[in-house]
């Protein structure tokens, strides 16, 4: 049905939607980063959140070389924050944002390309990129991986797609399978995840593994950086319960704190370069 949302897309992209279309939210669907990251317990100022958020995406844009005739491709783009500001920093660049859900694809569609530029948006699975070898001079994916049926598969795909020397940049929650003392039994705690987050297919995977993962298809880590402290004031707004173990029922955002917090979730930035 138009305007629906599909089965493999998480239910708070509802919200998020609305609240864009509202104009209660801005183009960022992602985690805010602080270059001098305050205490969880500081009071979150008016546009902070905001401002951090878009903080994270200048610094993953800024990793892609400004150069012209490029060709970009962004996959899981949402509501088009990655894709605005690639159209903002680039000049003469193609900027290809892909998406299972129209309704993103339609926000996304406001964007004017400065002069030079061009935009297109596609209708498909990250995991079945419709695009011939060697397309792309950069693909990214900001915090999307975890959605989608399986981390290889797209990484599989990005190189498929990359022309030789072509890069590949992502931003990744990577969650550790928790030991010792535990709030909520940790089935449930992956319960609630999937319930709130989902589809979460792979929730256990290690940096190491993403890397691995990476290489099998010819791509070499060439930037890893632990952004975990940098994103973590993020809870302010998304989970301010400062005590969230106290909660017996908790949601994704609560037992996500706790996660992140104690050291089981970690907050990625990598970079890969193809070998083509």
């Amino acid at each position: 049905m138009p305007g629906s949302r599909p089965p493999a897309l998480p239910a708070y992209f509802d919200f998020l939607i609305a609240a864009y279309r509202s104009g209660h939210a801005g183009r960022h669907v992602h985690l805010g980063y602080w270059d001098d990251p305050p205490p969880l317990s500081a009071p979150v100022r008016p546009g902070e959140f905001e401002a951090a958020q878009s903080r994270l995406t200048e610094r993953m844009v800024a990793f892609a070389e400004k150069r012209s005739g490029q060709i970009v491709l962004d996959v899981g783009c949402g509501l088009g924050g990655t894709l605005s500001a690639l159209n903002e920093a680039h000049t003469d660049t193609s900027l290809v944002g892909l998406n299972i859900d129209r309704r993103q694809l339609d926000i996304c569609r406001s964007i004017v390309p400065r002069a030079g530029n061009r935009l297109s948006l596609v209708e498909a699975d990250a995991c079945s990129l419709p695009f011939d070898f060697g397309v792309f001079d950069v693909v990214f994916a900001v915090e999307a991986m975890f959605h989608f049926p399986a981390r290889r598969r797209f990484l599989a795909e990005a190189a498929r797609v990359l022309r030789r020397g072509g890069v590949l940049l992502v931003t990744d929650i990577l969650v550790r399978c928790p030991t010792g003392p535990t709030p909520w039994p940790v089935e449930a705690m992956q319960a609630v995840i999937r319930r709130d987050y989902g589809p979460w297919p792979d929730l256990f995977v290690a940096g190491a593994d993403l890397v691995s993962m990476a290489q099998e298809s010819g791509l070499e880590a060439t930037i890893d950086e632990d952004w975990s402290q940098a994103t973590l004031p993020t809870y302010r707004v998304v989970s301010p319960d400062p005590l969230p173990e106290r909660q017996e029922r908790p949601d994704a955002g609560a037992v996500f704190r706790w996660l992140h917090t104690h050291g089981f979730l970690t907050y990625r930035m990598l970079g890969f370069l193809s070998g083509g």
